[in-house]
């Protein structure tokens, strides 16, 4: 997103929106039209104590799919109790040729809304859009971002130790990009940069809302010790303590690494707002120690395995699609059985270190022959070659529904109507329950007037309001 540079912040209002046409507080708004281009729309969460008398941080965000309102209703809880703006843009996706314009239009639209405090704007992201949140951060000089909340991915390109955001990156154990974010970590501590790292138990998705807190709890923290925001001492003080249990836990179950990060952030973290000569000690002792060297020994070969399980077939995937088509024959059989055997392996692991790994390396796999076919169709415009890849990933995973709604995308982009719709209800049976993710679909606009499309959207619609509530 190199034009992401050339964005020029507008300056925060100091009045609130005509008494005609205000923006809700303490609710998801799904989708809020931006002024300059109504086509350009995104999720909002306003916490119920807004007002325009003061200024407030903000967190700009961006879905892989363009769902915002994903991410929003996920974490507004959290953002109410901190007191943050929560936006989402709704048309930033991956592969769109111009990201630029839906983050210019979300920011201009909510600098001209809102009373924004400059010194705390924020981004956030998943996958694609961390990348995305990322960018932002580095590129935009003007936009003085504060810090960066990423979920499952890095950098587009290498970080540097000249960066002044602060970083939170939160990872699934699951993860494939779990070493791309492991080696991130190493550099953040190398340069003695602002970050923290949380892994939960999962895969390559938002993080728990139950955990989400931590990165706001942090930013508020780090705001803090900036000077940004005034200090409160209990929230300092609590903030504290738990660090310390998280240290004291981490030492338990002996995982070094985490006990390091957890020292770590009570040395960095805590800097000036309480003395930090203790931990300091302590961290200086587990950095020398010969359990954090076993530990990271550990990490790197767990890396290294993945990358040499995936290497060979990754080749072939970027290759298939333009062999020939005896050697495409061959290869699709090579990819197939040998991420099925990838699969049975990890099912029957006898070690959850093994399995994890075996876990990574095969989604990895799978991720690239949805990415590689989504290059296909959203930039190549290659729909044969892309249906390629959606088959063949939905080989390995036939339950999934969302090969089978990439294939439907394809299909209804070179104009087979009755293909795509075959593929849509076959999503639809391998469990897509989200009617908006289909009728939303900018890659199944060609559709939108059929009567049988209409009647799929409708019977998942009718099929959503039966279900009882959670």
């Amino acid at each position: 997103m190199p034009a992401v540079a050339q964005m020029q912040p507008v300056a925060p209002q100091t009045q609130s929106l005509p008494a005609a046409n205000p923006l809700p507080v303490g609710q998801v708004v799904d989708a809020v039209p931006c002024a300059s281009d109504s086509t350009e729309t995104y999720a909002l969460y306003l916490p119920s104590a807004y007002t325009s008398a003061k200024s407030w941080p903000i967190i700009y965000t961006f879905d892989p799919f363009g769902n915002g309102k994903t991410s929003v209703n996920l974490y507004k809880d959290a953002a109410e109790r901190y007191g943050f703006i929560l936006t989402a843009s709704n048309n930033s996706r991956n592969y769109q040729s111009d990201v630029t314009r839906a983050a210019r239009a979300l920011w201009d639209d909510t600098h001209a809304r809102l009373s924004l405090d400059p010194r705390r704007i924020y981004t956030m992201g998943l996958s694609g859009g961390a990348r995305v949140a990322t960018t932002l951060a580095v590129d935009c000089g003007s936009c003085a971002v504060a810090g960066v909340i990423s979920h499952g991915a890095g950098y587009p390109v290498p970080p540097s130790d000249k960066e002044h955001f602060a970083y939170f990156a939160f990872v699934g154990d699951h993860d494939f990009n779990w070493p791309e974010i492991m080696e991130l970590r190493r550099k953040k501590e190398e340069w003695s940069a602002p970050y923290r790292l949380r892994v939960f138990a999962g895969d390559h998705e938002w993080a728990p809302p139950a955990v989400f807190a931590e990165a706001l709890e942090w930013l508020q923290l780090k705001a803090m010790q900036m000077g940004t925001i005034p200090r409160n001492s209990s929230f300092i003080d609590e903030q504290l303590v738990r660090t310390q249990n998280d240290a004291e836990e981490f030492a338990r179950r002996k995982d070094t690494v985490a006990e390091f990060d957890a020292y770590r952030s009570l040395v960095f973290d805590f800097s000036g707002l309480t003395d930090t000569t203790h931990f300091q000690t302590k961290l200086n002792a587990l950095k020398n120690s010969p359990e954090l060297k076993e530990a990271a020994r550990k990490e790197q070969n767990a890396i290294d395995q993945q990358r040499a399980l995936t290497q060979e077939l990754s080749s072939d995937i970027s290759r298939a699609a333009d062999a020939t088509l005896d050697l495409q024959t061959s290869l699709r059989t090579a990819i197939v059985d040998g991420m099925t055997g990838l699969k049975y392996k990890a099912d029957h692991a006898k070690s959850e270190d093994e399995r994890l790994i075996l876990s990574r390396a095969c989604q990895a796999l799978w991720v690239q022959g949805i990415e590689a076919g989504e290059g296909e169709l959203e930039h190549a415009k290659r729909f044969d070659k892309a249906e390629f890849y959606f088959q063949l990933v939905s080989a390995v995973a036939p339950s999934e529904p969302w090969p089978h709604l990439l294939l439907a995308e394809a299909a209804a982009s070179r104009g087979d109507k009755k293909r795509a719709k075959k593929d849509l209800r076959n999503a639809i049976k391998c469990g897509l329950k989200n009617p908006d993710t289909i009728d939303q679909d900018t890659n199944l606009q060609s559709l939108r007037n059929d009567p049988e499309f209409q009647q799929i959207i409708a019977e998942l619609r009718a099929k959503r309001a039966s279900r009882p509530a959670q």
